[in-house]
Parts: C-alpha cells; structure tokens; sequence
C-alpha cells in the first residue's frame, strides 16, 4: 500500500466508526469514496441517504436512498427499503458482507436509519439503539423531527417510549452521559438479540 493510500485508510478508518461489529459502519461521505478504507475492510456495499460520494469504488455496491434533513421530512417511507437494503448486503458474500451507511454531514440522516435498523431488526429499544451508535460516535444528532418519529416507531413495535426528551443534548458529553444511565425497565421489553448491544469498541487504527 502506497503512502497515500495508507493515508487515506488511516483517516477515513479513524473517521469511521463499527456500530454492529463486525459488519455495519457508520461514517462520513469521504469513506464512501476511499477505496483503501473500503477494501482494507472488506466494504462490500455502500448506503447513501441523500447524499452521493463524489467517486464511486469498482467492486463496491452502492445503493441510495432520497431524504432531505428537515424534522418535516418523513421516514416512514424510508426505513423499509433501507432495512432491506442493509440485510441484503449482510447476506452477501455468503453472509460474509459489510455495509458502510453514510449521508453528507453523518449527524442526522444516517444515524437514524442506522437507530430504525436496530430497532427493526434487533429489537432495541430506541434509547438502547441510540446509546450503541453514541458510544462509538458521539457527534451524531438525529434532527427533532426524526427522533420523534423514531419514538412513534418504537410505540409501533414495542408498546414503550424509552426516551423521554425530545432532542439530544447539543454537547457531546451531554449525549454520552444521558446514555451511560442505567437502562429503563422498559428497555427490557425489547432486549437486543445482538450479543454486542449497546456497546460497540471503536475500529483499530490501521
């Protein structure tokens, strides 16, 4: 690997964070495009929500998804072909597949599908799907209106609001102590299937 490419690894890699080991990234729309980073860790497929990389990588799946970040902006619509579309990648590759999901600024748009697809798929509560994504990378803020309508859907399929405030906190220690609290009862109802939940370690630097 060249000095570059090396470099481009390194940053996209320290940029990135793995919020269901070993399978499902989170990260920034330059990841998207870094073919060190995607091929140093086997990135099969590519999710944009909303927003395209600027180059795309051969060998790479990519697949987007048209939301706007505004709290007037539905999801509903959304979460379905984006849980779908995430499972697909997961089985690929003889079930071997990893999916990086991504939109332009990585607080709001892809944080919530990813949140959506812990709930959907691993029966997280919706504080429970927040604190795995916050623990690995704090920066990240659903807008109002999209954790509103992730409460509504954590009604829908739980029965239960385990969230009782109606935007994150603006500083990142803030989030990260609103989601060191003990779980709620409630969360109970809805246990994650996944043995990592609510905990996911950050990604080695290369």
């Amino acid at each position: 690997m060249g000095k570059r490419e090396k470099s481009e690894a390194t940053l996209s890699q320290s940029a990135v964070s793995l919020v269901l080991p070993p399978s499902l990234y989170l990260g920034p729309r330059s990841a998207a495009s870094s073919k060190a980073f995607l091929t140093a860790n086997s990135v099969s497929h590519v999710l944009n929500v909303g927003s395209s990389p600027a180059d795309k990588v051969e060998g790479v799946t990519y697949h987007r998804i048209s939301l706007s970040d505004s709290p007037t902006s539905s999801i509903s619509k959304v979460c379905d072909p984006a849980c779908e579309i995430i499972d697909a990648a997961l089985k690929s590759n003889n079930g071997m597949g990893k999916v990086l999901i991504h939109c332009s600024a990585d607080i709001s748009r892809s944080p919530m599908i990813v949140a959506a697809y812990l709930m959907k798929r691993h029966k997280m509560s919706l504080k429970a799907a927040l604190r795995q994504i916050i623990q690995v990378r704090p920066q990240i803020s659903p807008n109002p209106g999209f954790l509103q309508q992730l409460k509504e859907l954590e009604m829908e399929l739980f029965g239960i609001v385990s969230l009782d405030v109606d935007e994150l906190p603006k500083r990142e220690k803030d989030r990260l102590a609103l989601f060191e609290e003990a779980p709620a009862p409630a969360e109970a109802a809805a246990p994650a299937t996944n043995p990592t939940a609510g905990r996911a370690p950050p990604i080695a630097t290369l």
